[in-house]
């Protein structure tokens, strides 16, 4: 029995010191990092208490809606046409009817390795967004290079 138990707690010795070596080599090559500060997508989504519950409380459904934008680089300024698409599963009438300008949710594509920050009383990435007033977004750069963009819904319909 003493010799099982010695040989199992040297197998278990011997796995968790290869575990814990690291396969990286020091002296490996420097790349640069990445420059771009760009939001290359912009997504809208409506969000509503859903039919289906767990643990008593309603779960979160969305609806995406349809976004077509038009990006101008040289002022950073992305300009947005939003539809409320049509009724369908449990984005009933009654909820469509519901969505408006001053609370959407939006989300972004940005360059590789970069940050977004809002700035002033745009509100961060995920929360509610009055989209009635232009959204100012800081792009951060992995280098640190920065930019500022400009998001305007110019044309929101909900028929």
């Amino acid at each position: 029995m003493k010799r099982k138990n010695k040989y199992i707690s040297t197998l278990l010795m011997l796995l968790v010191v290869s575990l814990t070596t690291s396969c990286l080599k020091k002296n490996l090559d420097d790349y640069p990092l990445f420059d771009a500060a760009e939001i290359t997508l912009v997504n809208a989504e409506y969000r509503f208490n859903g039919s289906q519950m767990m643990n008593g409380q309603p779960v979160v459904a969305y609806q995406k809606l349809n976004l077509s934008q038009t990006v101008d680089n040289n002022t950073s300024t992305i300009n947005v046409t939003v539809a409320v698409p049509a009724a369908n599963g449990q984005f009933t009438a009654v909820e469509k009817a519901k969505v408006s300008q001053n609370k959407l949710w939006f989300y972004m594509n940005i360059s590789t390795a970069a940050t977004i920050a809002p700035i002033g009383d745009t509100p961060k990435l995920g929360d509610p967004t009055d989209a009635t007033k232009p959204l100012k977004y800081t792009v951060t750069a992995a280098n640190g290079t920065t930019r500022t963009w400009t998001i305007n819904v110019s044309s929101f319909t909900n028929n």
